[in-house]
C-alpha cells in the first residue's frame, strides 16, 4: 500500500471517529467522548497504585504504564539505576527530522497522613462527582492525559511528523536528582534531539465552573532546601543545661530564620505575568495585577493579593519540618528542621546560604539538602505555545491565556538547563478550594473536569505532533 493510501486510510478512520463523538454528543445532550470512561478508570486505578516518595517505589506505578503502553504495541521500557525506582520511556518514531515533543509527568506523590483524609488516600474511588486520592491533581492526572494522547496517536494510526516520546518519573518530589536528572545524565541517546516538553507547573483560574485565566509555565523559582542540625548534652529534663540543649537551640535557630528579612521586588518576568492575568479580573486584585510596577506598596501587596501571588515578588522561607526527642522528661542530644527556600528567578542562592550559616551560627549547622540554580526562562515565541493558547481559549471562551512564573519547581528546569522549550500546563479545571488538596488531605479533582482535560490534551499533542493528510 503507498504512503498516500495510508495517509488516507488513517484520516478517514480518524474522521469516523471524530463524527461518532460528535454525535453521541448530539444524542445524549451530554459532552462525553469515546475513551472519557476509560481515562478515568486508569486514572483510579493509577492512584490506588502507593508511590510515596519517601520511600518512592516508582517501579509498580512504572510497570502499570508499561504495561498499557505495550498492550497498545507501543515500545516502553523502564530505565533508571535503581530497581525500586524505575521510569518508564516510549516512542513514537515518525522519521521526520521536526524536534519531538516529550510529554513528562512524576510518578511519585508526597507521603500522607491517612487520619487527616475523610476518604482513604490510595483507594481510587469515586464519590459526589470527585475522583479521590493521592495524586489525582499532582500529577498522575497529568500523566493519564498523556498517556491517552499517546494511545490515541497509535490506535489511529496516524502519520506523524514529529517524534512523540512519553516519560514517567520518579523521584520529582524530593528535587528529581535521582530521577530525570539522573535519566538525562546517563542516557543522551534516549532525549538529545528533544525540542519540546510538556510538563506540569501550570496553573488556572478557575471562577464557577469556567476557565478566567489559563498560565503556561515558562519559568520558576530556584529551590534551596535545608537542614539545622543542632547539638547539646542529653539528659533528664529535670535538669536542663544552660544554653536549654538541643532544642532550645534549635529553636533559637529557627526563630533567627524566621527574621531573615525578604523584601518584595519585581521582577520582569512576573511583572509580564501579573500584566496579563489581571487583565481576566475586574477587581482590586485585577487592578494591582494590570498596574503592578516598582516601586512596590508593601501594605496594599498585603492587603489585596493571596500569599500565592506576593510569592513571586520575594524569596519565601518555610519550616517544615522539626525532628527532636523520643519522650517529655528527656533531652535529646540532636535536634533537627527541615527548611524550604524558594529564591526569585534571578537570585544567587549562595548568597541566602551564607545569610542563613549567619543568622544561625553558634546554635545550629547548616546542611544543603537541595540546591537549584538559574535556569533561562521558555520563550514564549513558539509553535507549541501559540497551539496552546488557540485551543485552550477554544475550550473556554472569553478566557485569556498568559505565561507565568511558577511558585514551585519542576523537572522542566532540567530540559530548560538544556536549551530545550519546556512548558507546565494545566489542562484540567480546578476550582480554588478543589485545589487546596495539592500537597494536603482529601486531594481530588472533579470527574467531569478530569474529562475535559484529558480531551484537551489529546487534541493539543494531536494537532502538534500529526501530520496533515
Amino acid at each position: 500500500m503507498s504512503a498516500s493510501r495510508r495517509r488516507f486510510i488513517a484520516a478517514a478512520v480518524f474522521a469516523g471517529l471524530l463524527f461518532s463523538s460528535i454525535q453521541c454528543r448530539r444524542a445524549t445532550g451530554v459532552d462525553t467522548d469515546p475513551m472519557d470512561a476509560e481515562a478515568e478508570e486508569l486514572l483510579l486505578r493509577y492512584i490506588r497504585i502507593d508511590t510515596s516518595n519517601p520511600p518512592g517505589n516508582e517501579t509498580a506505578g512504572a510497570i502499570f504504564l508499561q504495561k498499557l503502553l505495550v498492550k497498545e504495541g507501543i515500545d516502553a521500557k523502564l530505565i533508571g539505576p535503581d530497581p525500586k525506582r524505575q521510569s518508564v520511556y516510549a516512542r513514537l518514531s515518525s522519521g521526520s527530522k521536526e524536534k519531538p515533543l516529550l510529554l513528562l509527568h512524576h510518578i511519585d506523590v508526597v507521603p500522607v497522613l491517612a487520619s487527616e483524609w475523610t476518604q482513604p488516600p490510595f483507594a481510587g474511588i469515586r464519590s459526589n462527582g470527585y475522583l479521590w486520592g493521592r495524586g489525582a491533581l499532582d500529577i498522575k492526572s497529568l500523566g493519564i492525559a498523556e498517556l491517552m494522547a499517546v494511545i490515541e496517536l497509535k490506535r489511529l494510526r496516524l502519520p506523524l511528523k514529529r517524534d512523540v516520546i512519553f516519560l514517567a518519573v520518579a523521584d520529582e518530589e524530593l528535587g528529581g536528582e535521582l530521577g530525570c536528572k539522573a535519566l538525562l545524565e546517563q542516557y543522551p541517546e534516549l532525549f538529545g534531539d528533544v525540542g519540546y516538553v510538556l510538563n506540569e507547573g501550570g496553573y488556572n483560574e478557575t471562577i464557577v465552573d469556567r476557565v478566567a485565566f489559563w498560565g503556561i509555565e515558562v519559568q520558576q523559582k530556584i529551590p534551596l532546601w535545608l537542614r539545622l542540625t543542632a547539638k547539646g548534652t542529653p539528659g533528664h529534663g529535670a535538669s536542663p543545661p544552660d544554653d536549654g540543649g538541643s532544642v532550645a537551640r534549635l529553636v533559637r535557630a529557627l526563630d533567627a530564620v524566621q527574621k531573615i528579612e525578604t523584601p518584595y521586588r519585581l521582577t520582569e518576568s512576573v511583572a509580564r505575568y501579573f500584566h496579563q492575568a489581571g487583565k481576566s479580573r475586574k477587581d482590586d486584585r485585577g487592578a494591582l495585577l494590570r498596574s503592578i510596577a516598582e516601586p512596590l506598596d508593601p501594605d496594599r501587596l498585603k492587603r489585596v493579593l493571596s500569599p500565592g501571588y506576593r510569592s513571586l515578588l520575594r524569596d519565601t522561607i518555610a519550616i517544615t519540618r522539626v525532628q527532636a526527642g523520643t519522650t517529655v522528661n528527656s533531652i535529646p542530644a540532636i535536634a533537627t528542621a527541615d527548611i524550604d527556600i524558594r529564591l526569585l528567578p534571578d537570585a544567587n542562592p549562595d548568597e541566602m546560604i551564607a545569610t542563613v550559616r549567619a543568622a544561625t551560627a553558634g546554635n545550629a549547622e547548616v546542611e544543603i539538602l537541595l540546591r537549584g540554580g538559574a535556569v533561562p526562562e521558555t520563550t514564549a515565541d513558539t509553535e507549541l505555545f501559540r497551539l496552546l493558547s488557540i485551543r485552550m481559549k477554544a475550550s473556554e471562551p472569553g478566557s485569556i491565556v498568559g505565561a507565568v512564573v511558577g511558585g514551585g519547581t519542576s523537572d522542566s528546569r532540567f530540559f530548560r538547563q538544556r536549551g530545550v522549550v519546556a512548558y507546565g500546563i494545566a489542562p484540567f479545571k480546578v476550582n480554588y478550594y478543589d485545589a487546596d488538596g495539592v500537597h494536603a488531605s482529601d486531594e481530588r479533582i472533579r470527574a467531569r473536569f478530569f474529562a475535559e482535560g484529558v480531551r484537551l490534551t489529546r487534541r493539543i499533542v494531536r494537532e502538534f505532533c500529526a501530520a496533515k493528510p
